[in-house]
């Protein structure tokens, strides 16, 4: 874990694309708005979490890492847990950053109970973002993984409404709604309102727990029958 928290601290890629750029977008276009916090902040929670969980394995794999760990006695199991830690962790930086941005430029004041909330609703949330950036490093490769990391969180930022909001037209509404980043979307505006959570729908609970566990299936499958890692 302190091995690929440094590696990923030392990413300036990661620095400035998931902490620079959501900081820049509220201070830019949504400064005061505890909408635009919340975006922001979903922002960095779910590429963080992509990025991290899944941004180096590809290069392991090629590297032939993933194989020698095999023979070592971390366990798989320990080490897809590990996985999942870094990602969640992972989310904090650029959280913490956009939050910060918030009550210091955007003057927001939302009380103690409520930043603790988004922040925990923020953490829970990365779960299926994280199995889903670890699926997509254990499946491609090099270059290819990153690319494909960055497609997946951009497609889900921009279908979800954490980027370019506002009502899509006819079935793409309801796509919306099955997205993972629409309901962390849909809580973490609940949080940061002081709304019950219940008030973002059993339905996006739902979601949120499908893609979760179809991700984490993936993941074990992909392991599994994995001849390099």
């Amino acid at each position: 874990m302190r091995f690929e928290l440094v590696r990923a601290l030392r990413n300036v890629k990661y620095l400035v694309f998931l902490v620079a750029v959501p900081v820049g977008f509220y201070l830019m276009w949504g400064r005061g708005s505890d909408a635009a916090l919340v975006a922001m902040a979903v922002y960095a929670a779910t590429g963080g979490a992509l990025m991290a969980a899944g941004g180096g394995v590809a290069d392991d794999r090629a590297q032939g890492w993933l194989r020698q760990l095999r023979v070592t006695p971390l366990s798989g199991a320990r080490w897809l847990a590990g996985r999942v830690v870094l990602g969640v962790v992972m989310t904090l930086p650029g959280i913490l950053a956009v939050c910060l941005a918030a009550v210091l430029v955007g003057h927001a004041d939302l009380p103690p109970a409520r930043w603790a909330a988004l922040a925990g609703v923020l953490l829970a949330g990365s779960l299926p973002f994280c199995l889903l950036g670890l699926f997509l490093g254990l499946t491609l490769r090099g270059k290819t993984a990153q690319l494909g990391i960055v497609v997946v969180f951009f497609a889900l930022a921009a279908l979800g409404g954490v980027i370019g909001q506002g009502d899509l037209p006819g079935a793409w509404q309801r796509v919306r709604e099955l997205t993972p980043s629409h309901s962390l979307l849909l809580y973490g505006d609940a949080a940061a309102s002081g709304r019950d959570g219940r008030s973002a729908g059993l339905g996006q609970a739902g979601v949120l727990a499908a893609w979760t566990a179809l991700a984490g299936a993936a993941v074990l499958a992909r392991r599994r029958w994995s001849s390099d890692g």
